[in-house]
């Protein structure tokens, strides 16, 4: 099970500190009731500064990397699974927009995949064995059960 490392770059409005706060203490709360409906097993970030043995990449333009194990990358984005309409409109409505405070740009537009063990840091885990290892406030569940309302009313 391969563990994939996303190179991230930080919205430059952010210092290094704040976006490391707000990366682990907001986004990821954010991110989890997505991660854990799609069977997500294994999310870790990891905070800069970061490190490399490798000594063709430049890590000069990163805050962080994301961890997630290959099989669950495909678990949220299967091409042959629709994504229902609710949840589509979670990922987009809640955890885009917050991905656009917090990076340069959305991820899928800058993020640099490297193997596994390429890079060192500070590893917060966050999913671990297909559960929360963070506490998941109140308010952010109930902001997504209201779109798992939504999905019901869709009949999907």
């Amino acid at each position: 099970m391969p563990i994939n490392q996303g190179l991230l770059k930080r919205n430059p409005s952010l210092t290094p500190q704040e976006f490391s706060e707000s990366w682990y203490s907001r986004h990821a709360q954010l991110v989890v009731p997505f991660f854990l409906h799609s069977g997500v097993t294994y999310y870790a970030q990891v905070h800069g500064p970061l490190t490399t043995s490798s000594s063709d990449l430049d890590l000069t333009p990163f805050s962080g990397a994301a961890e997630m194990r290959s099989e669950d990358v495909l678990k949220i984005f299967a091409p042959d699974t629709p994504m229902p309409r609710w949840k589509k409109e979670y990922y987009e409505e809640v955890i885009l927009r917050d991905e656009k405070r917090l990076l340069v740009s959305l991820a899928t537009e800058h993020l640099v995949q490297v193997s596994e063990g390429t890079v060192s840091g500070e590893r917060r885990m966050i999913i671990q064995d297909g559960k929360s290892v963070i506490q998941v406030e109140e308010g952010v569940w109930e902001v997504w059960r209201g779109y798992e309302e939504r999905g019901k009313g869709d009949g999907k």
